[in-house]
Order: C-alpha cells, then structure tokens, then sequence
C-alpha cells in the first residue's frame, strides 16, 4: 500500500474483541470468527492503535522505546499495518 504515507491516521476496528495471553494479545475478528495473535512489539504497536493516530506518530513511539534501525522499523510497521488493515483488524481513516 503506497498510500500509507506518514500523515495517515489509522485506528483499530471497533467490531473485535482482545485478549492477553501472556506474552501474546489475540484478537477476534467478530466479521470473520479468526483469530489473530500479536507479540511484542505488535501488541505495543495495537496499544497505540486504540486511539487514532498518524503513522509517524506510531514510529516515533516505537523508535523511543525499542533498539531499532529507523529504516527496519519503518518497513516493519508499514508491513504490520497493511497486513492489519488487510484483515480488517485497522481502519484507515483520512488522507491528509
């Protein structure tokens, strides 16, 4: 998704239900009835998605907080948000 530039705000879907497992947060999908699991930086990274925020605010969060390269987490996150949106677990919501 190239459209997913860093002005982007993005949210998690309301119609999911979430759990922690441990070291593990799984996510229903009420739409479909799949779960999906995230660890460690990915469960950070939904935390932040409970509210809606840009991109680049996402980033910026995961760059203070975890030993990374700017550019690794940048494709990370992007990968991570296009799969999440894919599956209907992350809304886009505007384009600036």
């Amino acid at each position: 998704m190239d459209d997913l530039t860093d002005a982007v705000t993005v949210v998690g879907a309301s119609d999911l239900l979430t759990s922690d497992f441990g070291a593990e947060l799984v996510i229903l999908n009420l739409q479909d009835g799949v779960y999906y699991g995230l660890e460690d930086v990915g469960a950070r990274i939904w935390s932040l998605l409970q509210k809606p925020t840009t991109i680049a605010a996402i980033r910026e969060v995961i760059l203070s907080e975890y030993e990374v390269e700017p550019a690794r987490c940048e494709q990370d996150l992007r990968t991570l948000l296009e799969r999440l949106i894919s599956k209907g677990l992350v809304r886009v919501q505007e384009v600036r």
